[in-house]
């Protein structure tokens, strides 16, 4: 009597199961396409948090610049005694206004400048106010007086933000220029 291996399998042997290599290779390309989407998951996050940060600092550095030159627009002239223009950086800007005036006065001042990387405004005889979100850092703030015999007087604003926390070589800073020229009343 010759035995063969087929006599040594069980009658219900199935052919149809995975091999220990066949597990090895599925679970190896199951993990490659795992951390291929999570990787890809990540960077979108990253990217949609990158956008939200810029987005916040054009805001912020816009609403600030729209802030100034509103006052400029307003102001009676300029004071230059102290204002500290162009090149110095971090600049202020001193205002001669008749808005928001304090009781029996005809004229007061307003001050723009940078303290502890926020852009405050302070009014004569009032406290200062953070004009910037305390999540932005303003580095560069920039006056330049431009006046000529034959128009109103002008100030450009420069400013520059970034947001605060980042580290370096991920921050990208925005920068925002504009013009205001003060009305004659």
């Amino acid at each position: 009597m010759r035995f063969q291996i087929s006599d040594l399998r069980p009658k219900n042997f199935n052919k149809k199961g995975f091999t220990l290599i066949e597990l090895v290779i599925y679970s190896v390309l199951v993990l490659i396409v795992g951390v291929v989407a999570i990787s890809i998951f990540l960077q979108i996050i990253n990217l949609g948090e990158s956008s939200r940060r810029t987005r916040e600092e054009l805001d912020n550095a816009g609403r600030s610049l729209d802030v100034i030159a509103q006052e400029v627009r307003h102001a009676k002239s300029v004071y230059t005694p102290t204002s500290v223009f162009f090149p110095t950086n971090p600049g202020q800007l001193s205002l001669e206004t008749t808005r928001d005036l304090p009781t029996d006065e005809n004229s007061t001042y307003v001050d723009f400048y940078v303290d502890d990387g926020g852009i405050y405004m302070k009014r004569e005889g009032q406290a200062a106010d953070l004009i910037t979100s305390e999540k932005i850092n303003v580095t560069d703030l920039e006056f330049t007086y431009l006046s000529s015999s034959n128009s109103n007087p002008s100030v450009k604003i420069k400013l520059t933000a970034e947001f605060k926390g980042l580290v370096a070589g991920f921050a990208k800073p925005v920068t925002l220029e504009s013009t205001a020229t003060l009305r004659s009343y």
